[in-house]
C-alpha cells in the first residue's frame, strides 16, 4: 500500500465505500422492495453520520458548533473527507439557526438515474446531513422533508435546514 500515494488511497477508499453503498441498497431493494430500501438506507446513513460527525470533529479538534455557520463549516470538513467531488453545492447561512443548501450536482441522483430508480428513490444525502447535525447535538428540521428526490422530480434540490438544540 505504501506504493500508492495517500490521495489515491483516499480516492480508492471512497470508491469502495460507494460501491458497497450502491450494492447494499440494490440488494435490499430487490429482496424487500424500494420502500424498505429507502427506509433502511436513511436509517443506516443517519446513524453512521452521527458517529462520523463525532469522529471527524475529534480528529480535527473542532469544538461542537453552536450555530448554523459552525455547522456548515463542520459539514464542509466532512464532505472534504468523504469525497468533495461527489457533490457540487452552495450553502448560505440565513440566520443563527437556519441555513439553505442548494445541491447543483449530486452523485446519488446521477446513480439512481443510471439505475432507472430515481422516481422511487428517497434522498439519502440529506439524511446524512441530518445525522451529522444530530451527532453535533442538534435536532435538525429539513424542509422539504426527505421524501423522494427533488432532482428526479425536475425540481431544484434546495433545502432549508433549521437547527434546534438537542
Amino acid at each position: 500500500m505504501s506504493a500508492i500515494p495517500a490521495s489515491e488511497r483516499e480516492r480508492l477508499l471512497v470508491k469502495c465505500w460507494m460501491t458497497h453503498d450502491a450494492r447494499w441498497y440494490n440488494a435490499v431493494a430487490r429482496e424487500f422492495g424500494m420502500q424498505a430500501a429507502n427506509r433502511l438506507n436513511q436509517a443506516a446513513v443517519r446513524g453512521a453520520a452521527k458517529v462520523e460527525a463525532q469522529r471527524v470533529g475529534r480528529a480535527l479538534g473542532i469544538a461542537p458548533p453552536k450555530d448554523a455557520a459552525g455547522c456548515l463549516a463542520a459539514q464542509q470538513a466532512m464532505i472534504g473527507l468523504l469525497g468533495p467531488e461527489l457533490l457540487d453545492y452552495d450553502a448560505v447561512v440565513e440566520d443563527r439557526d437556519t441555513c439553505r443548501v442548494h445541491v447543483k450536482r449530486c452523485f446519488a441522483h446521477e446513480n439512481v438515474e443510471k439505475a432507472g430508480i430515481a422516481a422511487q428513490y428517497d434522498c439519502g444525502i440529506f439524511a446524512r446531513i441530518e445525522g451529522w447535525l444530530e451527532g453535533m447535538g442538534f435536532e435538525p428540521e429539513v424542509d422539504p422533508p426527505l421524501k423522494g428526490c427533488l432532482k428526479a422530480q425536475g425540481k431544484d434540490c434546495v433545502h432549508t435546514v433549521r437547527l434546534r438544540a438537542g
